[in-house]
């Protein structure tokens, strides 16, 4: 499972991260990450694991 966090905080804690999507679907968390309505960040994580981080 993937999830979307978005925060906008320019130097964000752990805490700063709000979860914004959940799915199973690669390619729609991907599109996801690159968007930024309403965040400076966005952390892309797989079962609870960064795989990007501050896009």
């Amino acid at each position: 499972m993937y999830q979307v966090y978005g925060t906008t905080k320019g130097s964000p804690r752990e805490e700063d991260w709000e979860l914004i999507l959940q799915t199973p679907d690669v390619v729609e968390a991907t599109k996801a990450i690159h968007e930024s309505d309403g965040t400076f960040w966005r952390r892309l994580t797989e079962d609870g694991q960064i795989v990007l981080d501050r896009v």
